[in-house]
Formats: C-alpha cells, structure tokens, sequence
C-alpha cells in the first residue's frame, strides 16, 4: 500500500526500546539521583539525639534510619536499586555495615560516654553520603514505561493504519467515480459522433440536392438568357414611356398646382365675402332683436345656411326675441365640464340651432347649422363649456 512508509514502520518499531532506554537513563540521571541523594541526606541522620547521648553508635544509626527509608520508599519497592555510601573524611565507611580495621564489627560498647564521644569525634571529622539510583530493567518501573511506549506506539500505528487505510479507500472511490464520470462521458461521446454522423449524411444528401437544383438552374439560365434580354429591351421601352407619362403628369401636376392657386384666391374672396356677410348679420340681428346676443359662430353657420333655411332660422331667432317660452325644445345639452346648459331646437326640419339662458336672463344663441353640422357643434358646445 503506497500510503504505508516503511520509514515509519521502522520507526514505530524501533521507537519503543529507544524510548524505554532514554527514559531510564534520563530518570537515574536527572531525577532519582539528586531525589535519593538529598532525601538521604535529610535522613540518615535522624535520631542525633541518641547519637549524641551515646544510646546507639553512631554507624547503628546511620543503618536504621537509611534501611527503615529504603523499606518505606514506594519507589525502590518497585524496582528502584538505591546503593548508598556513608563514609567519614577518613575514608572509614560507615554504611553499607563492614569490617572496620582495628574495631570487630559485633564489638558493643557498653560505655555510653566513650559512644558517645567517639560519634562526636566522628561527626566532627566530617561524614560524606554517596547515592547512586538505578532501576531494575524487569521491574515494575520499567515494565510500565516501556508498556506506556509500546500504547502510544501502538495508537500512533493504529490511527496511521486507519488513516492510510481512510485514504486508499478515498482514492478507490474517487478513482470508480472518475471511471464511471469517463464511461459517462464516453456515452455522451457515442451520442453526440452518432448524431454528428446523422446530420453528416443529412448535409451531404444537402449538398447533393443542392448541386443538381443549381445544376438545373443554371440550365434554366441558359434556356432563359435569351428571354431575359428580351425583357430587358421590353423593359427599356417601358421605362421610356413611363419616363414620358411622368413628363405629362408633371406638366399636370403643373396645371393643378395653378388651378389651386386660383381657387385659393376665390376661397380667400368668398371667405372675405363671408365675413362681410357675417359682419353685416351681426349688426342687422343686433338692430332688431334686443333680447338676443348671438356668438360668431352661431352668424357663421348662418352664412353658410341656404336663403330658405336662414328665413326658418330667423324666424326662430325673432320666436325668442319676443317669447323663449313659444319656442319648441327638443332635448337639452350637457356638455361634459358641466359649466354650460344648452338647448336644442330643431328648424325647417333639417335645421339645428342651440341656445342657452345668460343669468342676466338674456337668450345666447350658441351655433346654428344643420344636421350635418350636428356634431361638429356638440363638439363646441363640449370645448366652450
């Protein structure tokens, strides 16, 4: 499996007795050494006051108080070799117990006083303490630290395997999606060169169809080329005898533009005529109908009346003059503003005239006209109000 170094598994294990042993030694070195040196110091002179009175010698005590430690101390139960020398300036070793030369060892002296002036004199010259720690390879210690090392090893392995594992499952996934992502596209590629053939061969029936209808036109080309300059000539002729129709239309054109100029000049006489005729009914109606106030338009669409008609409108005008009440009323008039109340009398059948009630009680003719005329005046009647 390519995500298994064999540097690491070589280092996972080798790891574990390289960690054991650096361990140990660096707990005998930088730890136990100076602990054990210092706790025997603090205590292997602990009952001075029997030493001094000369209860116990000196080197007796020295034994009692570091072998009660070392029976009491949890750390050399488990597996701790403590080797530990007391000896005088002298180089006369008082513990471990041994043969000292001159003094047999089970000699006892009975004499408190000689004790304990021997143990002064001997504490006087000076005592110095030498320890050395170390700890049993199959002790409970060591077998606890290497184990601890063997777990971490074994999880640092184990999570490493998984992880390994975790990834070669990942790139198998990844490389099955992938296949099936190409064999996808593989189909779509199929599909697509399948349709591309298709409208291959549809283009090609195409550009063969293509080729004979231009075959065939250019054939029809030839055969027509002939008839073709034929209508050319017909159509040169055409276009000449348009051309001079246009010159005769333009000339016309001429003519009429002048006959227009000519009836303008007569609409502008009749229409000055028109307005003398109106000016002229102004004053005439004015003179004779006191009650009446007629508006422009109402003496325009009199002018425009025939000579029959305007007697009929008059007629109604002089009606009013003398009695609004006698003159007949078809309907009324509303404009859509609602400021103007018109009414509506018919004259000589055909003959619309519209009035309406000042509020100085004086009659307002508004528009005169005819039927024909009808709804151009509502339409005035609608702006004027």
């Amino acid at each position: 499996m390519k995500y298994l170094s064999f540097n690491i598994l070589i280092l996972t294990i080798l790891m574990p007795p390289l960690l054991y042993l650096g361990t140990i030694r660096g707990l005998e070195a930088y730890y136990l050494q100076s602990r054990y040196q210092n706790e025997i110091e603090n205590i292997y002179l602990s009952d001075m006051n029997s030493i001094l009175s000369g209860d116990v010698m000196l080197q007796e005590s020295v034994r009692e108080s570091i072998e009660r430690f070392m029976d009491e101390d949890m750390l050399i139960q488990l597996g701790i070799d403590l080797d530990v020398t007391v000896a005088t300036k002298d180089g006369i070793i008082l513990y471990p117990a041994g043969y000292r030369p001159g003094t047999p060892a089970d000699i006892v002296n009975d004499n408190p006083m000689e004790t304990a002036r021997d143990n002064f004199q001997t504490l006087q010259n000076g005592l110095t303490v030498e320890v050395s720690a170390m700890i049993r390879l199959y002790s409970a210690i060591a077998l606890s630290i290497l184990l601890f090392y063997i777990l971490i090893d074994g999880s640092i392995l184990y999570f490493y395997f998984n992880s390994a594992t975790f990834k070669a499952r990942r790139e198998e996934q990844e490389k099955a999606e992938e296949l099936e992502r190409l064999h996808r596209l593989e189909d779509e590629f199929n599909q697509q060169f399948s349709h591309l053939t298709t409208e291959r061969e549809k283009l090609l029936q195409e550009y063969h169809s293509l080729q004979s209808s231009l075959h065939e036109q250019k054939e029809k080309a030839a055969k027509n080329e002939e008839e073709m300059f034929g209508e050319i000539e017909k159509l040169e002729e055409r276009l000449a005898e348009n051309l001079e129709e246009q010159e005769l239309q333009a000339e016309e054109i001429l003519e009429l533009e002048e006959k227009i100029s000519d009836l303008e000049k007569i609409r502008e006489n009749i229409n000055r005529q028109k307005e003398k005729h109106v000016e002229k009914l102004a004053r005439r109606y004015k003179t004779l109908y006191k009650n009446i106030d007629i508006h422009e338009r109402a003496l325009a669409g009199m002018s425009d009346l025939t000579e029959d008609m305007a007697l009929k409108a008059e007629e109604l005008i002089h009606q009013l003059n003398a009695d609004k009440s006698a003159v007949p009323i078809k309907r009324k008039v509303f404009s859509k503003k609602g400021k103007i109340t018109a009414f509506e009398a018919v004259f000589a059948y055909n003959g619309r005239l519209y009035f309406r009630k000042k509020e100085d009680q004086k009659i307002e003719v508004l528009a005169v006209g005819t039927k024909n005329t009808q709804a151009r005046d509502l339409a005035y009647l609608d702006r004027t109000g």
